[in-house]
């Protein structure tokens, strides 16, 4: 009787756990239909074959859904980007060429590697958490966590390049964070807006002259 009960325990567990991720997934195809700001609790429940009562079980209220659809759909493909970058133990290219690709959210054959394997998807919800970060305090203040950590990642390749004799050792660490940084925000818009954007050749690009830029010359 015992292991019958356990059994039961578990059971009801996975059950909610399914419930918990059916309703993000949901949520998140919603947004990138309806919008952030045009999405209603009684929408999420409908989409979610579920009823009011058993949404609010499992989250206090609307915002708390949308904070964890952009921390399971945005941020999670950010901190994977950086964990990748940070464990990479090539050169300084190489290590350069991994953030760009994994902060864009490409894979080694600079295809989309998102949830739903869907490049406009993906632009869509990163238009809606700029929408999320505006209007709530806690989204705001998990971006700006990740702003710091994103910031420490690139200081991080630099400082190993200049160790390494790859980066020019007089030029100021500070500065060529901030243009790495502006870099890749100009290239993220592109990438958003933009029709018909060859991520490959425009990262390699942009890429080609950094490096042009920032190596240390060894003829002197």
């Amino acid at each position: 009787m015992k292991h019958i009960f356990i059994y039961l325990f578990l059971f009801k567990d996975l059950l909610n756990l399914n419930t918990y991720n059916k309703i993000l997934e949901n949520t998140y195809k919603l947004f990138l239909k309806k919008g952030l700001y045009n999405v209603s609790s009684e929408d999420i429940s409908r989409a979610s074959n579920i009823s009011p009562g058993t949404l609010y079980y499992h989250f206090k209220n609307k915002d708390e859904i949308i904070e964890n659809v952009l921390n399971k759909y945005v941020l999670k493909v950010y901190y994977d980007c950086l964990d990748e970058a940070n464990n990479c133990n090539g050169d300084t290219f190489t290590r350069l060429t991994v953030f760009y690709k994994g902060i864009l959210g490409l894979d080694n054959e600079y295809q989309p590697k998102y949830v739903f394997n869907n490049e406009d998807d993906f632009k869509k919800i990163l238009v809606i958490s700029f929408e999320g970060m505006q209007k709530y305090k806690e989204i705001n203040q998990k971006y700006n966590d990740f702003n710091f950590k994103y910031t420490q990642s690139i200081r991080n390749i630099i400082e190993n390049g200049k160790n390494k004799g790859e980066i020019q050792s007089n030029l100021d660490t500070n500065e060529l964070v901030l243009f790495i940084k502006s870099n890749i925000n100009g290239i993220f818009f592109l990438w958003i807006f933009q029709k018909n954007f060859n991520s490959k050749e425009i990262i390699n690009m942009n890429l080609k002259h950094i490096l042009n830029y920032i190596k240390e010359n060894k003829n002197h």
